[in-house]
């Protein structure tokens, strides 16, 4: 499919190409895909890897999903008519082999980015192939996107998804005791929220021992008010001030960063920022030391020759470095897993 090139000049401006690809514009990111539920084995990817379910909803039971709202301190912010209107998004895509058969496979729950406004689970690119390919089963999930939802209501969307394949992973082939999550840009602050305050996962039933590591791309968003405070660009405000609004308080319990503490089972994290963002150099890496700090395990890579755009599109490519890390992190936690004995961690600069 013919995808058109970027604006001229916008590869010299680190700025406007966070932006531009936040906003998903020029025809650049795939359409949004039709809610209605997919047949099984309605598309086939490349390399082997098959849908086996396409949006399939992870919400279901409504009144569950509003007694896990409460649970993880989510106060009701819309009408029953809007909030029936966002249950139809809240969905899942599975992805395994052409053939379900063997040991069960630790499972990859990817988290789309987009601004906290924007994105669709469709945008995947090779990664189910290449996540298949190497033995895992691969999730993309679906969150609500419309105001008045909150950064910290999607992360409990998020959470409601782990609970979902903790309980239906196994009818895939999926292991349901070994699910990493990995997000882009605002889905890596969603997928680390989800992975340092309990009370997300608390809401179904399970803790942060759910999660099995968690691996983020070129987010920024750890620290909300630092990154409020520090932005320069009057875009980057608004698009802050948009999504997690004026109230200190509010953009402290939707900071990652505020619920690192001594004592959690937190899983071990690896962090991913690229060249020319020195904001999300300083997250990654801030977000990381308070991890160590309380005990927990975090390591951070510089990919100076990846953008806020090709650190995820091209995960999954032969080839690719951060591709080749990630998986080497992924198998690393699951041998630790295995033998009960995490490494250490680092900065890899």
């Amino acid at each position: 499919m013919h995808r058109p090139s970027l604006p001229h000049g916008i590869l010299a401006r680190p700025g406007l190409l966070i932006l531009f690809a936040i906003a998903g514009t020029a025809g650049i990111l795939p359409a949004r895909r039709p809610l209605a539920a997919e047949p099984a084995a309605a598309r086939t990817d490349a390399g082997g890897a098959r849908l086996l379910a396409g949006n399939v909803r992870y919400d279901a039971d409504r009144a569950a999903d509003r007694a896990a709202d409460r649970a993880a301190g989510d106060a009701p912010r819309t009408p029953a008519s809007a909030a029936d209107a966002a249950d139809a998004v809240r969905t899942l895509d599975v992805y395994g082999p052409e053939a379900v058969a063997g040991a069960a496979r630790p499972v990859v729950l990817f988290v789309h980015g987009g601004g906290w406004r924007h994105g669709d689970k469709a945008w995947v690119g090779v990664k189910p192939a290449a996540f298949v390919e190497r033995g895992y089963l691969f999730a993309s999930v679906a969150y609500r996107l419309r105001e008045p939802v909150t950064p910290r209501e999607q992360a409990g969307d998020v959470a409601r998804a782990v609970g979902w394949l903790h309980a239906h992973a196994a009818e895939y082939g999926g292991d349901p005791d070994t699910i990493f999550l990995v997000g882009h840009s605002a889905g890596a602050h969603l997928a680390a929220l989800v992975a340092t305050d309990e009370r997300l996962l608390g809401g179904s039933g399970l803790d942060l021992g759910a999660v099995a590591g968690v691996v983020l791309l070129d987010g920024a968003g750890y620290d909300v008010p630092r990154q409020m405070a520090q932005a320069r660009l009057p875009a980057v405000q608004a698009l802050y001030r948009t999504a997690f609004g004026d109230d200190p308080e509010a953009q402290r319990e939707a900071s990652p960063i505020a619920h690192v503490a001594a004592g959690k089972r937190m899983p071990p994290f690896l962090l991913f920022h690229v060249g020319m963002r020195p904001d999300s150099r300083a997250q990654a890496q801030a977000l990381a030391e308070g991890i160590r700090a309380a005990g927990g395990r975090a390591t951070t890579v510089h990919e100076p020759g990846k953008n806020h755009l090709t650190i995820n599109r091209e995960l999954g490519l032969p080839g690719d470095g951060p591709t080749a890390r990630l998986f080497a992190f992924l198998e690393e936690v699951r041998t630790e897993r295995r033998a009960g004995s995490p490494a250490g961690a680092t900065d890899v600069p």
